[in-house]
């Protein structure tokens, strides 16, 4: 079975939501819309093709970048200033999106640092407002001069699987402007995989699948072909929920919460941790395994990735078909171009730069998900299932042979510790070779530490083998296990909003500013007794967001907690003296009792 044949039996169905302006298509029409920029280190550009002279071939020749020099293309040369915008938006035929509930779905602190990293934007090198809009026009214009749906593709035949990736280029990433998300960038490239283990006789039958998806990575990447959460059509081809501007993959239809850890949050993130693992160990306020999740979220500017599927869908079954098209070496806009495919805006955090293409990464290496597919997914330390069995089989004869070895051995050293016992009780009784009683007491010391090791490496070896045996059982009736039972981070839509949401959402909207409004004016105004009116403030904030959230009673409860704590810690200040004599009182009486319990047993 030819490459392409493969490619197009298990391609994949996208899924986008309503309001997505930016679709799969071929490079050619997005390169002779570009122009070709190169930058110093000092900052200084130069134009090295105009738009309207790229083509593919045209940037294979790039393949040299001078050291502290960044390549670049630039799709939009000139952003809609504002009365253009506002005309483009105004147009019928433009989609509206609605977002509810992305700030209520978080808590009051999240919402402040997402009011800050927006403020980070004007100190940021950041997409210039009206780029997308720009971008949409341009993009219409190439729809109408091609108007396929394209995917580019490859195979790779290594370590017993056949690999299908799938790579998709979108011309725009507006997740920030038109989807409140993270970032805006020219230029998007996304990845899927499908891998089909190389079976020695008869076709390749699909094993796993891989999902680009943000900063996930490894195992958390991909899902068993059996799982319940990888949706297909017919049975043959996966079926992909692409975020709303961003691109990204998901399994499942939905809204997935993202956030942004800023660096310099790190020091007080680990603190935060430290004091609610005391929090919830010593008060049983809270679950210990999800401390580290409810502190990032705390810490974290919030985002949804809206992967809703409710809005054009590309792929087999749908009204919209794919064109594939192979990727081969002699490909030298792949090959040998290692520059951005967008505006290099500088952003120090990266996310508002472009990307580089499919083969290379921003610094101009190689992408390990090119060279290395398997790696990419975890998939690397699984064997491909048509050849479990037999590596199994051929490992569990091989325990059972070092088990059977073990056992020779354990046998003869045990006879060997238990003659040196023998000489080490005889010398006991002879009083003048005491100086040979006393180095073979250590050397029966030493073969004694020896034999119960051997012995635990034995143990260890036999519950491997039992437990090999019994995997080797179950796949050989068809059970291949819990399809999940590889991921670390189930990533799941969030539940739909609770029947307050509207007022949550308000709320959400405005309780940020507000309260960074009323700790500026106690700032400046400093009334008496002004750091009781700050506390009882954010006190008052806190009670109205734990109300809209359903959570009031464990509000109330940790406060209480809180103010005991704070009482307690007064008191001691205030009556130390008092605490230390009833501290040695109550030590003296707990010995005398326990030594008078213990007499009085005997």
């Amino acid at each position: 079975m030819n490459d392409l044949t493969l490619l197009r039996r298990y391609e994949p169905v996208v899924c986008f939501t309503h309001g997505e302006m930016f679709f799969p298509c071929a490079v050619d029409g997005y390169l002779r819309r570009c122009s070709l920029w190169l930058r110093d280190n000092r900052g200084r550009e130069r134009e090295l093709v105009a738009e309207g002279n790229l083509s593919a071939a045209k940037l294979a020749e790039f393949s040299q970048i001078p050291a502290d020099h960044t390549m670049y293309l630039h799709f939009t040369e000139r952003p809609l200033d504002p009365l253009e915008y506002q005309h483009w938006l105004s147009q019928p035929h433009q989609p509206v999106f609605h977002a509810p509930g992305r700030l209520a779905r978080v808590g009051l602190f999240a919402r402040i640092l997402d009011s800050l990293f927006n403020l980070s934007l004007l100190l940021r090198g950041t997409v210039p407002g009206g780029t997308a809009a720009a971008a949409q026009i341009k993009y219409a214009d190439m729809r109408q001069e091609d108007p396929r749906y394209v995917y580019y593709g490859r195979v790779i035949r290594e370590g017993g699987y056949i690999v299908l990736h799938y790579l998709f280029f979108f011309p725009m990433n507006d997740w920030r402007s038109s989807f409140y998300g993270v970032n805006d960038h020219e230029a998007d490239w996304e990845q899927v995989f499908v891998y089909l283990s190389d079976e020695a006789e008869g076709e390749p039958s699909p094993r796993w699948v891989a999902y680009a998806s943000h900063d996930f990575t490894g195992d958390d990447l991909r899902r068993r072909w059996d799982d319940p959460n990888l949706r297909k059509f017919e049975q043959n081809h996966p079926i992909i929920f692409a975020g709303a501007g961003s691109h990204a993959s998901y399994f499942e239809p939905g809204e997935y919460k993202m956030s942004v850890e800023p660096k310099f949050l790190g020091p007080v993130k680990r603190g935060a941790i430290l004091l609610r693992k005391f929090w919830v160990e010593n008060l049983g306020q809270g679950d210990v395994e999800h401390v580290n999740e409810e502190v990032g979220a705390l810490l974290s500017v919030p985002f949804i990735d809206y992967a809703r599927g409710d809005g054009v869908a590309i792929g087999p079954g749908q009204q919209r078909q794919w064109t594939p098209i192979i990727l081969t070496e002699e490909m030298g806009w792949v090959e040998n171009y290692r520059g951005l495919w967008g505006l290099d805006t500088q952003d120090p955090l990266g996310g508002e730069r472009a990307p580089a293409g499919p083969k290379f990464n921003r610094a101009g290496a190689v992408r390990r998900a090119w060279y290395d597919p398997l790696g990419w997914a975890g998939l690397d330390k699984i064997t491909p299932p048509g050849a479990t069995p037999a590596q199994l089989a051929q490992h569990i004869a091989t325990l059972a042979e070092a088990r059977q070895q073990l056992q020779q051995e354990l046998n003869q050293r045990r006879e060997e510790v238990r003659l040196l016992a023998l000489e080490v009780q005889a010398l006991q009784e002879t009083d003048y070779l005491n100086h040979i009683y006393k180095q073979q007491t250590e050397k029966l010391e030493q073969a004694q530490a020896e034999l119960q090791l051997l012995y635990a490496r034995y143990t260890q070896i036999t519950e491997t083998w039992q437990a090999c045996r019994a995997y080797l059982t179950k796949i050989e009736q068809g059970n291949w296990g819990d399809p999940q039972a590889h991921l670390r981070h189930k990533h799941r839509p969030e539940p739909p909003l609770g029947k307050q949401a509207r007022i949550a959402e308000l709320w959400a909207a405005v309780s940020g500013g507000l309260l960074i409004l009323a700790l500026a004016l106690l700032l400046m105004l400093r009334p008496a007794g002004w750091l009781t009116w700050i506390v009882l403030v954010g006190l008052i904030f806190l009670a109205i967001e734990s109300t809209l959230r359903g959570r009031l009673p464990n509000f109330l409860l940790n406060l209480t907690l809180i103010l005991a704590g704070v009482t307690g810690v007064v008191l001691l200040v205030e009556f130390w003296w008092l605490v230390f004599i009833l501290a040695f009182l109550g030590l003296a009486v707990s010995t005398i009792t326990t030594n008078l319990r213990e007499l009085w047993s005997d």
